[in-house]
């Protein structure tokens, strides 16, 4: 297995120890169908009620509100999205959509993917502070929007929206407001009721629980569209077998993700701050974007003048030290910062580190000294090049 500092946590994060041993006997023993009448299925019923008493636990949410399992965080945007199709546009006609610049690719594809079907897809503008603005949200909506999806944080300058003030323009004007809470759980304090969203999504892998699990939540009244038919499992939201061993690992990570906020949120923000403090120091050239923002506390970006973030991201990899520059489902690093509006070819320097509640100060300290080290032998290569 290969060791090294992983700081790819807005990615996928380790699958916890808890999880994984909590959900190992619903492979193996319990294995049945909660959809079964007889013993077998129903010994599965109290592990199934304490998993979703810890997910509403994280979630803040009530017992009148519905919480569907899915196979990731994807799978519950593309659910939302969907539904507002067929629950408000073919029925009042307000087709468009909107979400911004910067959010992920599940919701950007799922609104690119109705344009087809006569909807249309709006892109609300950064600010220079790398937040989604309310102002934005205002800017952009019409009297036939149906539906704002939108990253509760960007996974990877950390940058958390005022989704508070954006939930109270929804509100007011009767859109449906989607969030992806995916990098904010078990980092932000939060009140529910507050937020004020109509779903929110999120994916398993960064909360520490197996690939393959994710959830979306739905307020109580709302209605929301099944994406997968088959049958009356999970009160008809979702057909197919529940995914015992999955919505047992889930609940589990959920659980630690709420008994470690106060440490992720302490500690984590403050080794964060020390990686940032750390590289700048030991390589000045280096700067750090979005410090004065409200931010996810294990999450920081930076920019290294002169290098390419592919070149950097490479040689930090060949030392084991693992950061991103976005891609997959993410934005891609450079892209986030061009559309914030600074210079692209700065943009294009930007690496991100995102840590996690397993790391550790010692990882921290090697992790500062591999970067500058790194980024100072890239400098003198390109210097050495230009002459």
């Amino acid at each position: 297995m290969i060791q090294g500092i992983y700081l790819d946590n807005s990615m996928a994060a380790r699958p916890s120890d808890r999880a994984v041993s909590q959900m190992l006997p619903f492979l193996t023993d319990m294995w049945g169908s909660p959809s079964s009448p007889h013993l077998k299925g129903q010994e599965l019923f109290p592990a199934i009620t304490e998993s979703y008493k810890a997910i509403y636990a994280l979630l803040g949410a009530k017992e009148s509100d519905d919480f569907i399992l899915t196979s990731c965080g994807a799978e519950g945007i593309n659910q939302v999205i969907l539904s507002c199709f067929y629950n408000v546009t073919r029925i009042s006609g307000k087709n468009q959509l909107v979400t911004s610049h910067i959010d992920e690719a599940p919701a950007i594809m799922a609104m690119g993917r109705l344009e087809t079907m006569g909807c249309v897809c709006k892109m609300a503008e950064a600010a220079p502070s790398g937040m989604i603005t309310a102002q934005a949200i205002a800017d952009t909506i019409t009297p036939r929007t149906a539906l704002i999806s939108l990253s509760w944080a960007n996974a990877l300058t950390g940058v958390i929206n005022p989704v508070a003030e954006i939930a109270r323009i929804c509100k007011e004007r009767g859109i449906l407001f989607h969030l992806d809470a995916t990098h904010v759980l078990g980092k932000l304090f939060f009140d529910l009721e507050e937020v004020g969203a109509d779903y929110i999504t999120f994916n398993g892998d960064q909360l520490h629980a197996p690939k393959g699990t994710g959830g979306l939540y739905i307020k109580a009244g709302v209605k929301c569209a099944p994406l997968i038919l088959g049958g009356s499992e999970q009160a008809g939201y979702r057909g197919g077998s529940l995914n015992v061993p999955g919505l047992v690992a889930l609940g589990a990570a959920a659980q630690e993700a709420l008994e470690s906020r106060d440490f992720v949120c302490t500690e984590i923000a403050r080794l964060r701050d020390k990686l940032e403090n750390g590289v700048v120091e030991a390589y000045p050239e280096a700067s750090t974007y979005f410090q004065e923002q409200d931010r996810l506390p294990n999450c920081t970006i930076l920019t290294f003048p002169g290098i390419a973030n592919e070149a950097l991201l490479y040689a930090l990899n060949r030392k084991k030290v693992f950061a991103s520059i976005g891609g997959g489902s993410l934005q891609q690093a450079g892209l986030i910062l061009k559309a914030c509006g600074i210079n692209e070819t700065l943009a294009q320097t930007a690496l991100s580190f995102s840590l996690s509640r397993e790391t550790t100060e010692e990882e921290i300290d090697n992790a500062i000294e591999i970067i500058a080290d790194a980024a100072k032998r890239l400098s003198k290569l390109r210097i050495s090049e230009s002459n």
